[in-house]
């Protein structure tokens, strides 16, 4: 069992047969970020979307929770489904616990695609939301749902009833796990050995208005022989603004590397 996480991780598997591919969320969302890859790559592979711990209907993050900690987590969520290999997405949030995953076990992780995320020297940005939520509490949780996606979709109906749909499951311990990994997630960053390690193919997909834009390009310069994409005017949560793209791009990219078993990409 992962340290300061009491229990099994929740996970909504689809599909029957194929690879594993993994689905890793961003803070404060949950696994249903990724709905629209789960319902179409699960046509070729067995998609396993994670609610992390302290997020939807996963156990709550203790105090002093990690980073390698809800790696240590998701691993545990793969053995349940296979011994073998994992494609893994992951956004923010879930793209650096993606990467630590691949450090703890790099021989079983062919892919990584991440998004939402950058080289990060400093954290201030997670120190900040850490204190808003200590302030505001947890009706901070909507508005970041929000804010994770650029300015004029933030006004479009079905991005406010997907951030409401999130938030319905608020629970007694959600605000304290929002806290604990905002804390975890605003320590020491990474020292730049830690990317030189990152070997598998990797691809990096980013809107073009995320406030992490450039720092996703700088990750691209540290992850060697990674692959940049960038999605126009899209914000963090690229795979809800423009699930064609983002599919379309991840399509390409496993294509590339022998891992897309469909019809080859046009």
């Amino acid at each position: 069992m992962a340290r300061h996480i009491p229990g099994p991780l929740f996970f909504d598997l689809h599909g029957t047969s194929g690879l594993p591919m993994l689905f890793l969320h961003s803070t404060p969302d949950d696994h249903r970020l990724w709905m629209y890859q789960t319902a179409h790559f699960s046509a070729w592979y067995r998609t396993v979307a994670v609610d992390l711990a302290g997020y939807g209907r996963s156990p709550a993050a203790q105090k002093g929770v990690s980073v390698g900690d809800q790696a240590d987590a998701a691993w545990e969520v793969v053995d349940r489904i296979s011994s073998g290999p994992c494609i893994i997405h992951g956004n923010s949030m879930g793209s650096m616990i993606a990467m630590q995953m691949a450090h703890r076990q790099p021989d079983r992780v062919p892919a990584l695609i991440l998004s939402g995320t950058g080289y990060l020297p400093t954290r201030d940005a997670m120190k900040v939301w850490a204190k808003r939520y200590a302030e505001e509490g947890l009706d901070l949780r909507y508005k970041q749902c929000l804010d994770h996606f650029s300015p004029p979709m933030q006004t479009m109906p079905h991005v406010q009833y997907y951030a409401r749909m999130i938030c319905e499951l608020n629970n007694a311990s959600t605000l304290d796990s929002i806290i604990a990994m905002n804390v975890a997630l605003s320590s020491e960053a990474e020292p730049d050995s830690f990317f030189d390690e990152l070997k598998m193919p990797t691809i990096i997909i980013s809107g073009t208005a995320d406030r992490n834009h450039e720092a996703a390009r700088a990750l691209h310069h540290h992850i060697k022989g990674s692959t940049f994409k960038e999605i126009a005017d899209a914000g963090h949560a690229v795979m809800q603004e423009a699930p064609w793209d983002y599919d379309r791009f991840c399509i390409e990219f496993m294509a590339k590397h022998g891992l897309w078993t469909g019809e080859p990409p046009k």
